[in-house]
């Protein structure tokens, strides 16, 4: 069972996306790759595959970089900026990745800096995020571009995607409409209110729970500090036993 991936590398049926950094482990992994006859589809990271792009391009992986991480540590020491526009002018197929939760709600603005750092083409820096990741991932038929016959996944904006000044209007999957911001701006007070009055209720809840248990709580019993102890007689103790007295 443990070789069955392996098989299924072999055949062509499970796609290698390869985690990396420098380019001599790039080219170790191409040079693996020819030897015994499988493809690396793309290599995730890859921030240094701007000195191999031509060996990149050749093999026919492609490359899923960062925008402008760089030296961070000593992987990623030789990283530039430039990294996606240069691989992508060497023939290699790019797109940028986020590998942040927070970063990947601003994956347009991270293409747009390859116009700035590499002097990409507005399409091209756009291909970046839609077509080109597609095509990595191997969905490319269904993904990735605005096609007849393709599902419906759009982001529209209220002006050019690639600015830093682009707020989204509407997100639709599949044809349908799941984010609407007009709708958005006019339901904020009623689920404002709805959020406020299940705020309270679960306040009042802990409130009636704290005041239940300390109800429910006995109070402690306090040694009389006034009650003297026993005085030591002399031994005329008198104690009660079974049968009798002394």
């Amino acid at each position: 069972m443990q070789l069955d991936p392996l098989v299924e590398v072999m055949e062509g049926k499970r796609y290698v996306h390869a985690h990396c950094y420098r380019a001599d482990e790039i080219l170790m992994l191409i040079r693996v790759a020819n030897e015994f006859g499988f493809k690396v589809r793309t290599f995730q990271h890859v921030l240094e595959g701007y000195k191999i792009a031509d060996e990149i391009a050749a093999s026919g992986a492609g490359g899923s970089t960062f925008s402008d991480w760089w030296a961070y540590k000593m992987e990623a020491f030789d990283a530039i900026p430039y990294n996606a526009a240069l691989m992508t002018e060497r023939g290699v197929i790019v797109s940028v990745n986020s590998d942040d939760a927070q970063e990947a709600r601003q994956l347009n603005q991270e293409a747009a800096k390859s116009m700035k750092n590499g002097g990409l083409s507005a399409n091209d820096a756009l291909k970046l995020i839609t077509l080109n990741p597609a095509i990595q991932l191997g969905i490319d038929a269904r993904a990735g571009s605005i096609d007849v016959g393709k599902d419906a996944d759009l982001a529209i904006y209220n002006r050019d995607p690639l600015s830093v000044y682009a707020v989204v209007q509407k997100t639709l999957i599949d044809g349908q409409v799941y984010f609407d911001r007009q709708r958005d701006i006019a339901e904020r007070a009623t689920l404002a209110a709805e959020k406020q009055t299940l705020l309270d209720k679960e306040k009042k809840a802990a409130e009636a729970k704290k005041a239940e248990e300390k109800s429910d709580k006995k109070p402690e019993t306090k040694p009389d500090k006034k009650k003297k102890p026993p005085q030591d007689d002399g031994g005329a103790v008198e104690s009660g036993v079974a049968g009798g007295s002394r």
